[in-house]
């Protein structure tokens, strides 16, 4: 009589078979989930968690240790109006549609390192020249987003910046080294120039799916299938084998 697969499945060497499948399925899993981890990632700021907290507890000096972008951030400054400069081509958020016009930035110290700070927005150029001559050394407690620096690019011929590029900042306000922040602030409250508070799109938190790591990750997980479908797929050929066997010496 025949064995049941289970009769056969039992020898030593099918147990080694089944054990070797579930390694090789062990590697496949811990691909799978290598995948699955770069598959589902969070972007943007949960507003509910978005709070302001203290600019120290997010960053320091030097190159950034973390993302902060978009967070919301209080910090005492004193504000270095010389190094103040306007930088063109804008968008400001007005409803759902963007306008285009100024930013008046100025440098300021926290505690003596350098913190850029984009305090104001206007369409006309000459309302913001206005508000960078009114601009004062005071000191201020400002709430406002951290945002990344942008790639450099040279002044207009009129003296206006056409991005806001720290590297390029810290040059112009300093010849000599100075200590920096890694990020700039955009305003929102504790400094008044008489412009229009910056209004930016704030990506709120949602889940972002790399569709590509998502097929690699089912593919891992077909492989896990495949590993211990070709352990039953030898143990089986192997008991129609004996069927086989068993029934042509029957009819002999």
């Amino acid at each position: 009589m025949a064995p049941t697969f289970w009769q056969l499945a039992r020898k030593p060497k099918w147990v080694a078979g089944f054990f070797a499948a579930a390694a090789v399925a062990v590697i496949f899993a811990v691909l799978m989930q290598w995948q699955l981890e770069r598959t589902f990632n969070v972007v943007g700021i949960d507003p509910v968690e978005n709070a302001a907290v203290p600019l120290s507890e997010l960053t320091q000096p030097g190159p950034l240790a973390e993302n902060v972008y978009d967070r919301s951030a209080t910090a005492k400054v004193k504000l270095d109006p010389v190094n103040s400069f306007v930088v063109q081509d804008r968008l400001q958020l007005v409803g759902d549609e963007p306008v285009r016009g100024y930013w008046l930035i100025t440098n300021s110290y926290v505690d003596g390192a350098s913190l850029t700070l984009a305090v104001g927005f206007s369409e006309d150029l000459a309302e913001v020249q206005q508000a960078q001559s009114r601009l004062e050394a005071k000191e201020f407690e400002i709430t406002g987003y951290l945002q990344p620096t942008e790639a450099p690019e040279s002044k207009t011929d009129g003296g206006l910046l056409q991005s806001l590029s720290l590297a390029q900042l810290i040059n112009l306000y300093s010849s000599d080294e100075i200590v920096s922040y890694p990020v700039f602030v955009i305003v929102q409250e504790g400094i008044d120039v008489g412009l229009e508070t910056i209004s930016i799109n704030i990506r709120q938190q949602e889940i972002q799916i790399n569709w590509l790591t998502a097929f690699y990750a089912v593919e891992w997980a077909f492989f896990i299938v495949a590993a211990f479908y070709i352990w039953w797929r030898l143990v089986r050929d192997e008991q129609l084998r004996i069927q086989e066997a068993e029934e042509a010496s029957g009819a002999a």
